[in-house]
């Protein structure tokens, strides 16, 4: 699965940037973090977006919240969700990479919300898909 643009922007922005952002198969990323976290899900299409010369990718899975064991009960909706990410050029090789840092985002039926770190990932065209787990940071 591959990002789509947000909404078209006036934001001055990097083209190659945007057409690395174009490229990015979010597929092994998401079969990852499903198998890590044995969940079962789908996840909505990544978008893109600029802002201040910048390029995001975000993403979110459908609720996970019938997956959360005991939690279930005390939680109105859980998501996996990019929280950190954006497109760079990796000043060593000169190429464009992305990176994310992978969330599950909660929120209390009694209204308050939080998150935890659950993967950091990099991609690149030269090495595909890195991983670094929770708990192996």
């Amino acid at each position: 699965m591959k990002a789509i643009m947000k909404h078209e922007t006036t934001d001055n922005y990097n083209s190659e940037m945007l057409d690395f952002a174009q490229t990015v198969d979010f597929t092994e990323l998401f079969e990852h973090v499903k198998n890590f976290a044995n969940v079962n899900c789908a996840f909505c299409q990544p978008e893109i977006e600029t802002r201040h010369g910048n390029v995001y990718i975000s993403f979110m899975s459908e609720d996970i919240t019938s997956h959360t064991g005991p939690f279930a009960a005390i939680l109105q909706s859980c998501y996996f969700q990019s929280f950190n990410n954006g497109v760079f050029r990796d000043k060593k090789t000169n190429e464009l990479s992305y990176w994310v840092n992978v969330n599950i985002q909660y929120r209390h039926k009694d209204g308050g919300s939080n998150g935890m770190d659950l993967a950091l990932a990099w991609y690149s065209n030269s090495k595909g898909w890195i991983f670094r787990d929770a708990g192996n940071y």
